[in-house]
């Protein structure tokens, strides 16, 4: 049986406590045309529009990105070869908007959201021109994609039901599987994607606040896959709750931000009945407390990693999520 672009596994729920949608476009990364960033500042991540991307780059050998999102304006969608890594087949991002994110997955997490209280809703996906180029044409690694013979010239046992794969995994152990090629149903079906195509994720729990993405294909050799593992995405969407408190979050300050120890939150009036998380960028809860008859919070953050972390404070059962940068 042919397999479908997208195979949804569990329970869809509701959009309703969920009123505001946020859209990570990458447009809001300062990128000249027809270049890219891979980590070779050693960051190890940047962030869009809220969300946090993971970025892993290996200074072994001259240095070299090795996994995780980089993000891009390459328009080439005609050389092949690794040398044009940071490209996608379509020669721009969905919508033709200028900037996309590339990924090499490690089966780690690559992205987080900025708040707990959340809805992921998918992002729009397409091939990269390095993948694209190789399942197409095949190469000095990879096998062309509906050929019987690997790329030694060596029957391989697939009959060219070829595949490539996209799984997406959430904080639950759920997950969504999206094929990038797929040649094993009948000829008139076979395909490799080349055009940017919407990954539905609200299968996944609804409070699922990063993603791993995992990559495999039946082009198999001794040491791994054979494909490129790489994949294009634009258009993150998210919904988040939008409450009173979220209208008016000025009422609330946070400084000094960044911050090397002490991080003061300062409330415009008393609270009562509130509670606050402090949330590293693993999803992992290093600090809370319950609240009640305050107008100001004192943090002690000197026992934290430096990185980013997400103030969570629920008053009232209304939500304000705060960026909060630990130097």
């Amino acid at each position: 049986m042919k397999k479908n672009y997208i195979l949804i596994l569990g329970i869809f729920f509701s959009l309703s406590a969920y009123s505001q949608t946020y859209n990570t476009d990458f447009e809001d990364l300062s990128l000249a045309v027809d270049t890219f960033w891979n980590g070779v500042d050693q960051t190890g991540q940047f962030t869009s529009n809220t969300v946090v991307f993971r970025n892993i780059y290996d200074t072994a050998w001259g240095g070299f990105w090795s996994a995780g999102a980089s993000y891009s304006t390459m328009r080439n969608d005609s050389i092949a070869g690794s040398g044009n890594q940071y490209s996608c087949i379509a020669g721009e991002g969905y919508n033709s908007s200028q900037t996309y994110a590339v990924f090499t997955p490690n089966n780690d997490t690559a992205l987080v959201v900025p708040t707990s209280a959340v809805f992921i809703s998918g992002f729009w996906i397409n091939n990269s021109t390095y993948a694209y180029l190789s399942m197409k044409n095949g190469d000095s690694f990879a096998k062309k994609f509906g050929d019987t013979l690997n790329a030694a010239g060596i029957n391989d046992g697939t009959n060219g039901n070829d595949w490539f794969k996209l799984t997406i995994y959430g904080d639950y152990s759920d997950s969504v599987e999206f094929y990038l090629a797929d040649f094993s149903g009948p000829d008139s079906s076979d395909y490799i994607l080349k055009d940017w195509t919407y990954v539905d994720l609200s299968s996944l729990n609804r409070n699922t606040r990063s993603l791993k993405f995992k990559m495999s294909s039946s082009d198999v050799g001794t040491w791994g896959m054979n494909t490129p593992k790489y994949f294009c995405m634009d258009n993150f969407e998210y919904q988040g709750v939008l409450s009173i408190n979220e209208l008016s979050e000025n009422s609330i300050s946070v400084f000094p931000n960044p911050t090397k120890n002490k991080l003061n939150v300062q409330f415009d009036e008393i609270i009562n009945n509130a509670s606050y998380k402090l949330i590293d960028i693993t999803g992992r809860e290093v600090i809370s407390s319950s609240v009640n008859g305050v107008n100001s919070l004192n943090l002690d953050l000197s026992n934290q990693n430096n990185g980013v972390y997400f103030l969570t404070i629920t008053i009232d059962n209304k939500v304000i999520t705060k960026k909060i940068i630990k130097q």
